[in-house]
């Protein structure tokens, strides 16, 4: 399974899987170092044919001790292939010169080698224990609201509008207030020296009563 990261400057592959694939590895003095962890060495490089989707192409891989993913493709094979990541389609967008492509990508659930989509309802059951259980729950609804259809409110609502009707514009602006002539400023007189006392007097048994 491959991950595409674009926090990551290289391309990485498994260690366990160099002799599945058959890779001829050269030497490499760069070390990596992920987070809470030592930098390790790697253990060298590959230049092998990738092909993501439409797209082939030629990538260099560093192999390291991976857990979870055999393969992590990062800035070094999104810059080659002109690759885009978007998120609201899950998936991957290639505008190559030699060809476009998009590649369907993976939801991963709970472990990353799950490949069923995770379901975000939640049932009426669930809400009830969850209160049941004094879990903090927001009920909130869609409304499409339009200029030319006056919307009904609650009575509550309405009643709190009326009571403060003075407060609420009849429209919400729409761009920030004028700039002031002249600015706030607290103007101090030339050469003055601060007082020398203590900004407050308060006597001492005023704080003890």
């Amino acid at each position: 399974m491959a991950m595409l990261d674009s926090g990551a400057t290289h391309n990485f592959v498994a260690d366990r899987e160099i002799q599945k694939l058959g890779l001829t590895l050269a030497q490499h003095a760069s070390r990596i170092k992920a987070v809470n962890s030592e930098a390790k060495p790697i253990q060298g490089a590959a230049c092998v044919e990738l092909r993501v989707g439409a797209w082939t192409g030629q990538c260099k891989l560093l192999a390291v001790p991976l857990d979870d993913f055999d393969v992590i493709l990062g800035m070094d094979f999104m810059l080659l292939a002109n690759a885009m990541v978007m998120p609201y389609l899950n998936g991957l967008f290639i505008a190559n010169p030699g060809g476009t492509c998009f590649v369907q990508g993976t939801y991963l659930q709970d472990s990353v080698r799950s490949t069923e989509k995770k379901d975000s309802l939640m049932s009426a059951m669930q809400v009830k224990a969850g209160l049941k259980r004094g879990e903090q729950t927001y009920l909130a609804a869609l409304i499409e609201i339009k200029p030319d259809v006056v919307q009904e409110v609650p009575d509550e609502v309405a009643e709190l509008l009326q009571e403060f009707k003075d407060v609420f514009p009849p429209e919400l602006p729409k761009k920030l207030p004028p700039r002031r002539a002249i600015d706030h400023a607290i103007e101090l007189e030339p050469g003055a020296r601060p007082p020398a006392q203590a900004p407050y007097a308060w006597p001492l048994r005023s704080w003890q009563n």
